[in-house]
C-alpha cells in the first residue's frame, strides 16, 4: 500500500507543478531566472520528441506515449520493487510522460519554457521532461544494479 501512495503522490505532484508551470510561464516572453544561468522563455511549442525528433508526428507520439506509460504500469506489478527509490523514480517518470501526453492531445504540441544560458544550443525544455529524465536514470539504476541483487 505504501509502495502506491508513494507512486501516486509522486505522479500527482509532478502533474499539478509541470501544468501549473506551464500555464503560468510557457506565456513569459523571457527573463532570467538566475543570470546567465537559466531563463524562461517560450519559444513556441515543440511538435516533437526529445531535441525535436518526429516533429509534427503528434499522433503517433500520443500513441507511443500511451502505450509506454501502460507499459510501465504492466512492469511496476510485475516488478515487486517497494524501495522509495524506486517508487519515486516510477512516479517521476509516468508523471513527466503523462504531464506532456495531456499538452499533446490539448494543444497539439509540448508547452518548453525552460531555456539554459549556460548551453546556448541546448533545446528549452520543461518540468515534465526533467522528471522524465530525473525519473528514467532511477529506474535504470534499480533495474540494472538493484533488483538483479535482489534475485540472487
Amino acid at each position: 500500500m505504501k509502495k502506491w501512495l508513494t507512486i501516486i503522490f509522486t505522479i500527482t505532484f509532478v502533474l499539478v507543478a509541470d501544468l501549473t508551470t506551464k500555464h503560468f510561464l510557457f506565456s513569459v516572453s523571457y527573463f532570467n531566472l538566475i543570470p546567465k544561468v537559466i531563463s524562461v522563455s517560450s519559444n513556441g511549442g515543440n511538435t516533437g520528441a526529445a531535441f525535436g525528433v518526429f516533429s509534427n508526428k503528434t499522433m503517433l507520439l500520443i500513441i507511443v506515449s500511451s502505450v509506454l506509460i501502460i507499459g510501465l504500469f504492466i512492469f511496476n506489478f510485475f516488478a515487486r520493487n517497494n524501495s522509495i527509490f524506486y517508487c519515486i523514480g516510477f512516479g517521476l517518470t509516468v508523471g513527466g510522460a503523462v504531464g506532456n501526453l495531456v499538452d499533446r492531445v490539448m494543444l497539439g504540441y509540448v508547452r518548453d519554457w525552460i531555456y539554459l544560458d549556460i548551453f546556448p544550443n541546448f533545446p528549452t525544455f520543461n518540468l515534465a521532461d526533467s522528471c522524465l529524465c530525473v525519473g528514467v536514470i532511477m529506474l535504470a539504476i534499480q533495474i540494472l544494479f538493484v533488483m538483479p541483487k535482489r534475485a540472487e
